[in-house]
């Protein structure tokens, strides 16, 4: 009996006096895993916030599918293109043109100071455009630069087939087939529309006063 209380109050110590259990840890490979799979999802993350924007080229080609449209007569050459009307206020120019060139035909437009030496490709400014129903519109802003204050200034508005979306492709033709008259001519190995005009006005362009 007495032996048997002995036993009794030894387990009862032992159990009060044993060590809680201590909790499980993953395995390093396990911890690893975890590690890997929430690194993987912040870098998804940040791909998501850094994803570049789109070129330009690419979002006018949107713009282009958006507005193409086939017009029930087409005509068998494209040879028109001009600059219309070239308007100043302030620092923002205003350009306005016709051309027989299909709807949503995408246009360069390239803008540059011609009393600032530089080489024939150089320019100022460049921007892009849509033909809408036989005409097209754009605005450029000339930069904060004493040197840009006075002209004569040259406009550079050209098309090529390169830089449009399949529909106009076959239209026109991929190496500008169908384009035609005095103001094409060939660049790259490619048949392009363009106008070229020269304009003169004053920016008003405070110095700075760094």
């Amino acid at each position: 009996m007495i032996y048997g209380t002995l036993a009794l109050v030894s387990f009862i110590v032992l159990i009060i006096t044993s060590p809680p259990p201590s909790p499980t840890l993953s395995s390093n490979k396990e911890f690893s895993s975890v590690a890997n799979e929430l690194s993987d999802q912040n870098i998804a993350e940040d791909l998501i916030e850094q994803k570049p924007n789109q070129s330009s080229t690419i979002d006018w080609l949107k713009e282009s599918e958006k507005y193409f449209s086939i017009q029930e007569t087409e005509p068998q050459q494209y040879v028109s293109l001009s600059i219309s009307l070239v308007t100043r206020f302030d620092q923002v120019i205003e350009i306005i043109g016709e051309t027989d060139l299909p709807n949503g035909s995408i246009l360069e437009i390239l803008f540059r100071q011609l009393s600032t030496p530089k080489n024939p490709n150089q320019f100022d400014l460049q921007t892009y455009t849509l033909v809408r129903n036989k005409e097209y519109q754009v605005t450029l802003r000339a930069p904060e630069n004493l040197q840009f204050s006075q002209g004569p200034f040259q406009i550079r508005v050209f098309f090529s087939p390169e830089n449009q979306i399949p529909a106009i492709q076959n239209l026109v033709g991929k190496g500008g087939e169908k384009i035609k008259g005095k103001k094409s001519r060939v660049e790259n190995q490619t048949r392009i529309l363009e106008e070229i005009k020269e304009v003169s006005f004053e920016f008003e362009i405070k110095p700075s006063s760094s």
